[in-house]
């Protein structure tokens, strides 16, 4: 089985959960990384299954892995998700982004065979940002409240050992699993 492990970071969260999902499942399968800002032009070589990370921004997958995946034509293929944000796997908000970046991908007739969230550090720019929207608009959703603050304070403690593990198990059973059904 050939696999495209691709991934989009930009504070390194979602290369870290990348890179310990291929030290993972490189024995498993031919496994290719790719972070996804050093491919400029169209990749020549077909795959069998792709696993595609991106880090959240505004409720999906960040705009460079959408592109990607409309440039590399990852339509109708065989595919695993996996997303970092700033807020823990159980808040809302990642339940709207992997919902909402499954949707992005169905949109484009993939099979999502899994999908992974991982909290990540939040980029400290994001919280100027929410303090200078909130200034300039009292009803801007994202107020910088104790609790923000520290759940920002929380996320940097991640992704932590226990998230790149509990990747790296879902990654391995999912190709165990499709690796023994193909051979049926």
């Amino acid at each position: 089985m050939k696999i495209l492990l691709a991934y989009s970071s930009k504070t390194k969260n979602t290369k870290k959960v990348a890179e310990s999902i291929y030290e993972q499942i490189k024995d498993q399968a031919e496994v290719d990384l790719l972070d996804i800002k050093k491919q400029r032009k169209k990749i020549e070589k077909e795959y069998d299954f792709y696993i595609l990370g991106a880090w959240t921004d505004k409720t999906n997958a960040n705009k460079n892995m959408q592109r990607f995946v409309d440039q590399q034509e990852i339509h109708g293929k065989d595919v695993a998700l996996f997303l970092t944000c700033g807020v823990p796997r159980e808040h809302y908000h990642a339940d709207d982004s992997i919902n909402n970046y499954i949707a992005f991908m169905e949109e484009r007739n993939n099979k999502i065979h899994e999908t992974f969230v991982c909290q990540g550090k939040v980029d400290p720019k994001v919280m100027i940002v929410f303090k200078i929207l909130a200034w300039h608009d009292p009803n801007f959703i994202h107020k910088v409240t104790p609790d923000l603050v520290d759940m920002v304070k929380e996320s940097k403690k991640h992704p932590n050992l226990k998230d790149l593990e509990d990747a790296q198990i879902c990654f391995k059973n999912l190709l165990e699993h499709k690796i023994t059904h193909a051979t049926v």
